[in-house]
Formats: structure tokens, sequence, C-alpha cells
């Protein structure tokens, strides 16, 4: 019989956030397939789960190393998939590995947990009744850029991850593009500096040197 995919959300920071089940699925898997094996490492060692095998999944290797762990669960291995952080799938790898599993006939289980959208979302207070629209990290190509911010008109709150690296310019661009907005920043949730305050557009275009993970939520107008 083939294993199964165990698709597993682990700690966006304070490592406490995780679940009995996530802990016993890792050590009970023959093998964790992670974005990031330091940060993975670090979660298994805190937890004493000890020379558990380690397949690096990151966007430019999905393709590459997709058979290879296919074959491992056709062969009967139980694998989990673990993004750097959070949620898997959640602007993160894995979209393909899961897809194929499913294809293939090869069982998928979720294992819940933290996400940077879910925590912005529930530290914010807005309502979100009528949905959201969630964007992950914006585009760099100006054509589909484009494409994205024409969405911005609906009513409906919008959610953003934003690198610290490109903070300003993609804080700019969408003040230049939608114009003064109220907004929820989310930077470094869970972590020790962590930051959740409502701000504007033009507040947060004036922040320089900002560090950390960040999520934003933009209001719709009015």
């Amino acid at each position: 019989m083939a294993g199964t995919l165990f698709v597993v959300a682990t700690p966006i920071g304070n490592l406490e956030d995780v679940s009995l089940r996530v802990l016993r699925t890792l050590k009970e898997v023959d093998v964790i397939v992670c974005e990031d094996t330091r940060k993975t490492s670090n979660l298994l060692r805190h937890y004493n789960i000890l020379k558990k095998p380690l397949i690096s999944y990151y966007k430019g290797v999905e393709k590459q190393k997709l058979s290879r762990i296919i074959n491992l669960l056709k062969e009967g291995k139980n694998v989990a998939l673990c993004s750097e952080a959070g949620t898997p799938l959640i602007s993160d790898p894995g979209a393909l590995l899961v897809r194929t599993a499913h294809e293939e006939g090869i069982k998928v289980e979720p294992i819940p947990g933290p996400s940077a959208l879910t925590a912005a979302l529930q530290a914010s207070g807005i309502d979100t009744s009528k949905g959201f629209i969630f964007m992950g990290f914006l585009p760099r190509k100006k054509g589909e850029l484009k494409r994205i911010l024409n969405l911005f008109h609906l009513d409906l709150p919008i959610i953003l991850y934003l690198s610290p690296h490109r903070f300003s310019k993609e804080i700019s661009l969408l003040y230049e593009k939608l114009g003064e907005r109220r907004c929820f920043l989310a930077r470094e949730i869970t972590k020790l500096h962590e930051e959740l305050v409502y701000s504007t557009l033009s507040s947060l275009k004036e922040r320089k040197n900002i560090k950390g993970e960040i999520t934003l939520i933009i209001l719709p107008e009015g």
C-alpha cells in the first residue's frame, strides 16, 4: 500500500504554537519534505525528534524532486510536507506535490495549525463575514501587478505578505495606485518583537528599515 502525504502546519515564530498531533506526525513519518531544512531541524531538535531524514523542497526544485517523493510514497513511506513556517501551500511550495499525490491515488492528510494569514485576521478585529481577498506576495512583473491592483476596488479587505526588503517600494506603489487607505499591520507575529497596529498607507510609507515578516490587511475604501 502507498504511504500518506501529511501536509503539516508548523509554528510561524513561537515554537510553543505546535499541536500534539503535529509532534506525533513528525515523529512517526519516514521522511520530512521541507522548504527550509534549517528551520525544520530547529523545530525537531527543540522537541527532541532526532535522526529524521529531510528532503529540501523549495520553489526552485519542486519539479526536479517531485518523482523522488512520489516514488517514496508509492513504496509505502509516510511523508510530511512542511513549509519554512506556517501552513504549507499558503504562498509556499507544495501545491504541485499535493496535487500530484491526489492524481496518483495517494492519501493526503492535512494537519492544521499556525498561519500568518489567519493570525493577522484574528488579531485585527476586521469583519470577514462577507469574505476577504488573499493576494500573498505581490508579483514583480508590471503587467501581472497591474492586473492584481485592479481588484483593490472591491469592497473586501485585501491581505498581502510583504518582504522587509521590498516594503518601502511596495507600500509606495500601493499608495500611488490606491491613494490613502486604512490598513492593519501585523509584523513578527508570535515573536519577541510582535507588532499589531492600525495605520494608513501614507504613515507606513514613512517607515524606514522595517524588519521581520509582515502581513498587511488593506481595508476597503470608505
